[in-house]
């Protein structure tokens, strides 16, 4: 089972002073009492397999396996078979929906040579095999479209970076000397509706526009990146222009019963050079009022490198740890919500559902890369406790090598 610091630290004593009661009889009345008023209130308790209503579409469970980039691409950014069994197993496991990782929506913008990316109709026909697949297995599926700028080093000096001002990225080193122009903002803006409309027309059930992570838009977004003095930097309505156009281009190109996701920083953890929770308010209600039906909330930057990946997560308070964020989230913009990162016991999970009305699902990476059959697990027992101890090994080499867990090396 997952520890809990307090409980592990008190609970031997604790049983022990319990133990001559519970022998006597004497605590039965109020073990009783604790039942019958918790049963009056299962009524109200949200399960994380309920089935679930994101726009338009309907999902079996609150299950999500979030955005997580396999490098197992062919070179000109189709699924490869090898990738099509890891989205087969994640769809026979259970998850109610599969997003996929980074899926480059320009040529230019390839960020590894194994790399996603869904830029041209002729890969059409190779989406949709993988589409029928997820689907023959139970699940949806939604293609997450992202323009990723200077955070890769894959070919740097044979092609074109995109970054809001000249910069050098901390992720990679990548330098970037000119910034993008309202041309290539246009460019960028027409290529996310292009993709979007591509994923309807071979069978998608939604797309996701990357917002977070210190990728392009997200870099418009944060301060500390975007300098630009024009209509597309400044304050947050001019840093969030960018990510409201991709927005509604997409809403545009795939009408309105199409669902759309967007994925963004609760908080980038920048202090004063990141946004504050006004702007981040904003960000999410323009994202909204654009076209998203859902926001996918993560956090975290590449700056200071935070990121509560530890393994201390394996105690439950330090468990589902963007959930803060994503209620502040709410107390200010009514909109649905999916919360990603550290969610890995079902109590956990459902505390949050509790706390948060807005929030409707949960996203899963990691634990689903060890057991892509967890989802199934948890039906039959809600107290197991996933294999994954959050070691990272699974991304101590991303883009050099296929994204697997270190438990199942043989998948290799």
């Amino acid at each position: 089972m997952s520890l809990n610091r307090k409980a592990f630290i008190q609970g031997i004593g604790a049983a022990a002073t319990a133990a001559p009661l519970l022998a006597s009889g004497a605590a039965a009345p109020a073990i009783a009492a604790v039942r019958t008023a918790t049963a009056g209130k299962e009524k109200d308790k949200r399960s994380i397999f309920d089935p679930v209503k994101i726009g338009s579409l309907t999902l079996k469970s609150r299950l999500i396996r979030s955005a997580t980039s396999q490098m197992r691409s062919e070179v000109n950014g189709s699924p490869t078979p090898d990738l099509v069994r890891v989205w087969r197993e994640l769809a026979s496991g259970g998850a109610a929906m599969i997003i996929t990782g980074l899926t480059y929506v320009m040529r230019e913008d390839q960020y590894a040579a194994n790399g996603l990316g869904f830029c041209d109709d002729s890969q059409i026909e190779a989406y949709k095999d993988a589409v029928d697949t997820v689907h023959s297995k139970g699940a949806k599926f939604c293609l997450q479209i992202s323009a990723v700028g200077s955070k890769s080093d894959y070919k740097v000096n044979e092609r074109k970076i995109y970054a809001p001002v000249p910069l050098t990225d901390p992720s990679y080193g990548t330098v970037v000397k000119e910034g993008m122009s309202e041309e290539d903002i246009r460019h960028c803006v027409q290529s996310f509706a292009q993709a979007a409309a591509r994923a309807k027309k071979c069978g998608f059930d939604a797309v996701e526009v990357q917002t977070c992570h210190n990728y392009l838009l997200s870099k418009f977004l944060v301060p500390y990146f975007n300098t630009r003095t024009d209509e597309y930097g400044g304050g947050v309505e001019n840093r969030a222009r960018f990510a409201f156009e991709v927005v509604a281009a997409v809403r545009e190109a795939v009408g309105r019963d199409f669902p759309v996701l967007a994925k963004m920083d609760g908080n980038d953890y920048l202090g004063r050079e990141g946004n504050t929770p006004d702007a981040i308010a904003y960000i999410a209600q323009g994202l909204h009022d654009r076209g998203a039906d859902a926001l996918d909330i993560s956090g975290g930057n590449t700056v200071t490198k935070y990121g509560p990946q530890i393994p201390d997560i394996l105690y439950e308070e330090d468990q589902t740890y963007f959930s803060r964020d994503a209620r502040n989230i709410a107390k200010k913009v009514d909109v649905p919500l999916i919360l990603t990162g550290g969610n890995r016991t079902v109590s956990v999970m459902e505390t949050a559902l509790r706390h948060n009305k807005n929030l409707v699902a949960f996203g899963m990476a990691r634990t689903l890369l060890s057991e892509p059959d967890l989802p199934n697990k948890w039906r039959k027992n809600a107290s197991y406790t996933p294999r994954c101890i959050s070691c990272n090994w699974c991304i101590q080499n991303y883009g050099k090598q296929k994204t697997q867990c270190v438990f199942r090396k043989d998948q290799a």
